[in-house]
């Protein structure tokens, strides 16, 4: 796991839509039906991430991004998953239950056919561009940001155990008290889709309530070998 003073923050209240990409901003990322882009704060560690949808499409996607820095590293992983209980403690953001109920951003569950993990998912409408802030790259010397397409699984009922050192670096860092979910907790989540989970910025055991109660696995011995892996 990164140190501490590397873990990214993305600021779910600050995500937009926007007129258009700033003349400023740097591409990342060339796709056929995506762009994405992002402008750099040198003194205050921050990054505009700018995601455009060229299609008149209605798209719902994520970021997959990570970044090279003078002391450090931090591998490609989905945007929203290192401080997704922070996020939905702090009322930032929510587990949607529909596409319906689903505005500019949401946490789901994500699923790339052998792992589940909770991250952020963006809605994009058609021919429109999304701006998502995020801090934690102060010695910034290179970045990345993929842009996945999500597709919706539907929705089910999860019981999520989770590392609670999140919450501890989360309070030493940024010094806000905070009063997550317990661990483990359930939650009624949209499911989507994705090519790919990458690294865990933070450890979970995400198994649907169903399977926890007519399943024979010991669920608590294999969240404490994921913890220990």
């Amino acid at each position: 796991m990164p140190n501490p003073e590397r873990r990214l923050r993305v600021s779910l209240p600050g995500v937009k839509l926007v007129d258009s990409v700033p003349k400023s901003a740097k591409k990342s990322m060339i796709y056929d039906d995506f762009v994405s882009y992002y402008i750099y704060y040198e003194d205050e560690g921050m990054v505009d991430w700018f995601i455009e949808n060229k299609t008149n499409e209605d798209k719902y996607v994520t970021l997959y991004r990570g970044g090279l820095f003078k002391d450090a590293n931090i591998p490609l992983y989905i945007i929203g998953s290192e401080f997704a209980e922070v996020y939905f403690a702090k009322g930032e953001s929510s587990f949607a239950q529909c596409l319906a109920n689903l505005r500019l951003q949401t946490l789901a569950v994500l699923d790339d056919g052998s792992n589940l993990q909770i991250g952020v998912v963006f809605y994009l409408p058609a021919r429109s561009v999304i701006q998502i802030p995020e801090f934690g790259y102060k010695n910034l010397e290179d970045i990345i940001g993929e842009v996945f397409e999500v597709k919706s699984m539907g929705t089910d009922l999860y019981a999520v155990f989770y590392d609670y050192t999140e919450i501890n670096e989360y309070r030493a860092k940024y010094g806000h008290d905070v009063f997550p979910p317990h661990d483990p907790y359930v939650v009624e989540s949209l499911r989507f889709s994705i090519k790919e989970i990458g690294y865990r910025s933070t450890n979970r055991y995400i198994v649907p309530v169903r399977e926890l109660v007519h399943g024979k696995d010991n669920v608590v011995t294999e969240f404490d070998m994921i913890k220990n892996s």
